[in-house]
């Protein structure tokens, strides 16, 4: 079962907020191997007791964080929803909030995750194959204006552009044929776009550029 939804984050009124958006910070500046509850104390001027009543080992703090940086995506995904703009535009705006986040960290410490705490990788695989029903409305709404292709089954469609994405954009993908993420992802989401893309959809794009 895909998970679609997931914690929100925490008040900015309690104490649980900094250490979760410090300790973000700090994962994507030092990497999992880098980063510790003590560094993390530190610059918070705050001691580890106090971290540990609220995380009381450092895999749950560390599964907290990566919650909480999901449930932030979420509701950016959910922001974009409500944009009033072209629906291909929308695809677009929601790769670019996605390769903004990554491009945070690079691949090789997002690498030491998936190796040091493989059931965090996996809730992180479950939230973006849960990203497909949101892929999916911006491609309703595109099919309904125009933009994309009536005869192809969008469900299939939003499920075959999630799979690709889980299953080969792995950190061992680019580690080993030395690609980009921005470069790449906004390579497959162009030629994929295009695919569904009608007549209409194709001239919105082109006079994009």
């Amino acid at each position: 079962m895909i998970q679609n939804s997931f914690p929100s984050p925490p008040s900015n009124t309690s104490l649980e907020a900094p250490i979760l958006e410090h300790g973000l910070d700090l994962i994507f500046r030092d990497g999992i191997k880098g980063f510790t509850v003590e560094m993390l104390a530190k610059d918070l001027a705050m001691s580890k007791k106090t971290i540990y009543k609220f995380f009381p080992t450092k895999e749950i703090l560390l599964q907290k964080i990566f919650q909480y940086i999901t449930a932030i995506i979420a509701a950016k995904f959910q922001s974009i929803h409500k944009l009033d703009i072209n629906p291909l535009d929308k695809f677009e705006t929601a790769i670019a909030e996605i390769v903004k986040t990554i491009n945070r960290v690079s691949i090789s410490k997002v690498g030491e995750l998936k190796v040091r705490y493989p059931h965090i990788w996996r809730d992180i695989e479950k939230f973006r194959l849960a990203r497909r029903e949101d892929f999916l409305t911006i491609f309703k709404e595109a099919q309904n204006q125009g933009y994309v292709r009536q005869n192809i089954d969008l469900e299939l469609v939003s499920i075959i552009f999630m799979q690709i994405v889980n299953d080969v954009f792995q950190p061992e993908f680019f580690l080993k044929h030395d690609l980009g993420v921005n470069e790449t992802l906004n390579t497959y989401c162009e030629f994929f776009l295009r695919g569904i893309a009608t007549e209409k959809g194709l001239k919105h794009l082109e006079g994009k550029k």
